[in-house]
């Protein structure tokens, strides 16, 4: 099949409830919430968010949601906002593809779930995860992103934005190559990673993507085999064919 042609009947029928889940998402009316896209999200003692564009979902993403498992979290949920803060301009690959990728690889992780997030702000995605599963809430961040927390061009009121996510969550938080760990007080502690993490980014990713190199040291199998499959990376205006079948396919199932 020429996977840059429009989508064929089984793949609508596969992709469907995630576009459905990314059509809520999209509607931000109403207080923040979690759609769930793979897996639910039961009641739990303590869960571990791990939010980002996931643009692709990458090798270095999965070590951080199996270090958080092993901190002690019962469900990992990767959320997904369907825009994301500071990436707005980032188009490929289509939210839909991604949500997909990432939920390919949580189904064969039973403690693993993914969501499409209404809001992109982590406290407002903490909360939300906190009254789903009504236990704690530990973020799982990269150096990059626990210091995002802290720039106030986020927040409307960025003291009281602080205080609530000091109520709504812990935070763990890895290392990241070129990022320093930032100083934020008690309620964080070090997420452990193996050495090769914080090297491995998404950028990487798309830029072998683009030049058809192998993706097995960047990427999990089940997501390069769809990166692969949907030329989401490769040069050319191509995949703007999909993009529209995908948008087609969100706007038609909300």
């Amino acid at each position: 099949m020429d996977f840059h042609s429009p989508l064929d009947a089984r793949e609508r029928r596969r992709l469907a409830p995630l576009a459905a889940a990314l059509a809520r998402a999209r509607d931000a009316a109403g207080p923040p919430r979690l759609e769930p896209v793979a897996g639910p999200l039961p009641r739990v003692a303590r869960a571990g968010l791990l939010a980002g564009t996931f643009n692709p979902f990458t090798r270095a993403h999965a070590a951080l949601a199996v270090a958080g498992r092993r901190a002690g979290c019962d469900l990992v949920v990767l959320a997904m906002a369907p825009v994301s803060l500071a990436k707005e301009g980032l188009e490929r690959a289509h939210p839909l593809d991604r949500l997909d990728w990432a939920a390919a690889w949580a189904r064969r992780h039973p403690w693993a779930a993914v969501a499409a997030a209404s809001h992109p702000l982590l406290v407002d995605m903490a909360e939300a995860l906190g009254r789903a599963t009504g236990g704690e809430v530990a973020l799982l961040l990269g150096a990059d992103k626990a210091a995002q927390l802290m720039e106030p061009r986020w927040y409307d009121d960025p003291a009281a934005a602080l205080r609530r996510l000091d109520r709504a969550a812990t935070l763990l938080v890895a290392q990241r190559a070129g990022h320093p760990v930032p100083d934020l007080g008690p309620r964080a502690a070090p997420l452990p990673t193996p050495a090769w993490v914080p090297d491995r980014s998404s950028t990487q990713a798309r830029a072998a993507a683009a030049r058809g190199l192998p993706l097995g040291d960047l990427l999990p199998a089940v997501v390069a085999a769809g990166v692969e499959r949907t030329g989401a990376y490769a040069p050319g205006d191509a995949y703007q064919v999909r993009i529209r079948a995908l948008e087609a396919l969100t706007t038609v199932d909300s």
